[in-house]
């Protein structure tokens, strides 16, 4: 009992120490405990690609080769390590060749994808959302357009940028470490097995190009956003200092209408979704086997917009598929969402334009900011769907208003008038 009491009377008398101590006790026993459960959890899955790696593979066929387009400095410059422990021991252990592109500056992703020729089976991108915008507009790019020559060759996302939008939609959002090592498995997994589904691209690309200096479309899968909320979201990492508090501080800081873009005033031109016709089939048509490069799988030539039964769309009639409609909206906020974020589509392949209040104050403005953080969204005044859209922004005669700028899938880009135009069903993609 003595020593008891004494044990107690220390802790009393440096109790200072004692916290401290306590912290780290408890810190220490829920990393030991984090690994232990990730441990356990590899192993199980490890054991599953070995599974695969066992398989007799026929004379005919050779064995699977993958390449992966790495960006190390996604996830704070943890995406190598994080790619190296959990996702390429089970490629190995599955018999996949593997060839990693690691890629050393911004967009060179599109790079790499436009000058790969290497035949493969698929490609995966270890990163966030903007590395994936750049696989993706690299491999429209070197198919000229065509969905058929970009439906060859499967996609697959290894979820390890800070921004995972497209992962989330397909493998759940997971938030702490543990569900995020989960994650990151789960995608690798989904590769190793060969289950693969179509998803939409979204083409963005100016309506009016400089003859000297043109500017090649952007294809997105996610979002296009532009207004107060985005702006202040791009300025988080301002306030590094604030740790894990930056992205709340963002929003107080920056809830001011003269530091931010609160007009979002623009002309939209859309025309309606259409469920298929002999027009859609005719803008998909693929230009010619000739830019095939690596891929020899050739299938029919029929769009069908993922349905179970096939149509042939080329001899549908719809006058109304190319109308356009015109309106002009005042908002805070816009936003164009694809199917692809919440996994589901009923009805014609179809984006969401979303448009914001017109004018909201500074408590509105945070309360709105710290709603998102935690993935809610409440601000939307109007909703349009739309298979093309044409977006003018008011023109300003202020020249000394700062640029604008707009995001592609979280990727920065100067605001301009530009079009966008649905192509559905235009990449595969691994899924569970």
């Amino acid at each position: 009992m003595s020593r008891v009491i004494k044990f107690f009377n220390t802790i009393k008398n440096n109790w200072k120490k004692s916290v401290v101590g306590a912290a780290a006790l408890s810190y220490g026993v829920s990393y030991a405990n984090q690994s232990y459960q990730a441990n356990l959890l590899m192993t199980a899955y490890c054991k599953e690609a070995v599974k695969y790696g066992d398989e007799i593979i026929p004379p005919t066929r050779a064995p699977r080769h993958i390449t992966i387009i790495l960006n190390p400095v996604a996830r704070k410059r943890k995406a190598k390590k994080l790619f190296e422990k959990y996702c390429e021991p089970l490629f190995h252990l599955a018999g996949i060749s593997v060839t990693i592109l690691q890629t050393e500056k911004e967009s060179q992703a599109r790079q790499l994808i436009e000058n790969l020729n290497t035949s493969t089976d698929g490609i995966l991108v270890a990163g966030g959302d903007g590395t994936l915008l750049d696989v993706v507009t690299g491999l429209m790019r070197k198919c000229n357009g065509s969905t058929f020559c970009a439906q060859q060759i499967p996609i697959g996302i290894l979820p390890l940028g800070e921004a995972n939008r497209i992962a989330n939609s397909i493998f759940g959002s997971k938030h702490d470490e543990l569900p995020h090592i989960r994650q990151m498995i789960d995608a690798s997994m989904a590769a190793v097995r060969g289950i693969t589904k179509f998803i939409d691209v979204v083409k963005v690309e100016p309506l009016e190009q400089d003859e000297e200096n043109s500017i090649k479309p952007i294809y997105a899968l996610s979002s296009i956003e532009l207004g107060a909320w985005r702006d202040a979201d791009s300025r988080k990492n301002k306030y590094w200092y604030w740790g894990n508090l930056r992205r709340y501080v963002t929003y107080v800081f920056n809830g001011f209408k003269n530091d931010l873009n609160w007009n979002c005033n623009a002309t939209i031109r859309y025309t309606d979704p259409c469920p298929g016709c002999s027009k859609c089939y005719q803008q998909n048509q693929s230009p010619g086997q000739s830019d095939v490069r690596w891929w020899h799988v050739f299938i029919p030539k029929k769009i069908t917009f993922g349905q179970s039964n096939q149509v042939d769309y080329s001899k549908v009639k719809n006058d109304d598929c190319d109308k356009f409609k015109e309106t002009h909206v005042a908002a805070t906020e816009l936003s164009l969402v694809t199917n692809n974020l919440n996994n589901s589509q009923s009805g014609p392949p179809a984006v969401k334009l979303q448009v914001g209040p017109e004018s909201i104050n500074y408590i509105e403005f945070v309360t709105e900011g710290w709603r998102r953080i935690k993935g809610k969204k409440k601000v939307i005044e109007n909703i349009f769907e739309a298979k093309e859209i044409e977006f003018l922004p008011d023109s300003t005669e202020d020249s000394n208003k700062k640029e604008n700028y707009f995001s592609i899938d979280n990727e920065e880009f100067e605001l301009r008038p530009m079009k966008i135009k649905l192509i559905p069903n235009a990449v595969k993609i691994f899924c569970p």
